[in-house]
């Protein structure tokens, strides 16, 4: 195809022995002298993309273009089903990032975050992953909450607890063959980099996808206001001479590395501001790991 290839033999080798390393590059795409069967199994297993450079003749599917729609288009539907019918692509992560996530204006509750979470988590997640558990990051402000619309069922404040337990639930309608755990992550003015949340994006290994106004894009069938939703593979622009847009995938990398930043700065930090839950459960910071926003070291955790 025109590409020159520099080898890792030594790294490459190093991934025979111990198929795991692959996590250690979470975006990276391996050409590897690997039979087609055994690339698909690393693929299938890991959530990574992996091609065997004896069967394959055509670009990967992160080079081709993006696509968007607006909200308000009468031929779409009202939901995340029009931008996210047809992805089918290898993953093991996926973040997603609005402070106002769970805050609710005039016609919206908190019900409406939910059933936007389980839209988009059911047409993200992979059919399969055989290994390890996948991790779904939520970074959002929990203070941003309409606490006099949205209660619980007895009346009482919604507290971080009882938004990260029902968050869990949403596990039973987005059903799937292997572990997967959910991450909520509220974060307020104090952190660092508050800013970021104000950007609404959702990524994974391969893609990047914009909100122009909300991830709460949708509302019993109806958009909760007009806006462009656009969907970009990381390599899917800024590939040419010709085209003089930044590559998707700095963005994207721009974004985890001042995620990173923040974990960075409330790990150091005498009193973290941060609040963590995992699977409906809370946990110290220095537990939380993700694939894209942690250095450490690819884990099993619990999914319970």
């Amino acid at each position: 195809m025109g590409v020159n290839i520099y080898a890792e033999h030594e790294w490459i080798k190093s991934i025979s022995n111990d198929n795991s390393r692959v996590l250690e590059e979470p975006t990276a795409t391996f050409l590897l002298d690997f039979p087609a069967e055994l690339s698909n199994v690393f693929q299938v297993k890991y959530g990574i993309l992996c091609y065997s450079t004896a069967m394959n003749t055509q670009p990967p599917f992160f080079t081709k273009r993006g696509w968007h729609i607006d909200t308000s288009d009468i031929d779409k539907p009202k939901s995340w089903e029009a931008l996210l019918s047809d992805l089918s692509i290898p993953s093991n992560s996926i973040v997603i990032v609005d402070r106002y996530l769970f805050s609710s204006n005039p016609g919206e509750t908190i019900k409406d975050s939910f059933t936007n979470i389980i839209q988009i988590l059911d047409k993200m997640l992979p059919q399969t992953l055989a290994d390890g558990t996948l991790d779904v990051s939520i970074i959002f402000d929990f203070d941003t909450i309409n606490f006099k619309k949205d209660r619980k069922k007895d009346g009482n404040n919604i507290d971080m607890s009882y938004l990260a337990n029902q968050v869990n639930k949403l596990k039973k309608d987005i059903n799937r063959p292997y572990a997967y755990s959910i991450s909520l992550i509220s974060i307020n003015s104090n952190c660092l980099n508050y800013d970021i949340t104000h950007n609404r994006k959702i990524f994974s290994n391969y893609y990047l996808i914009g909100a122009e106004h909300k991830i709460k894009a949708y509302n019993s069938h109806k958009e909760t206001c007009t806006q462009v939703l656009s969907f970009s593979y990381i390599f899917s622009e800024g590939l040419n001479n010709n085209d003089r847009s930044t590559i998707p995938e700095k963005t994207k990398d721009n974004t985890i590395n001042r995620i990173k930043e923040i974990i960075k700065s409330e790990l150091n930090a005498k009193e973290p501001s941060m609040q963590i839950y995992r699977n409906g459960r809370e946990i110290r910071i220095k537990e939380y790991s993700n694939v894209l926003l942690t250095n450490a070291k690819y884990r099993n955790t619990n999914t319970n």
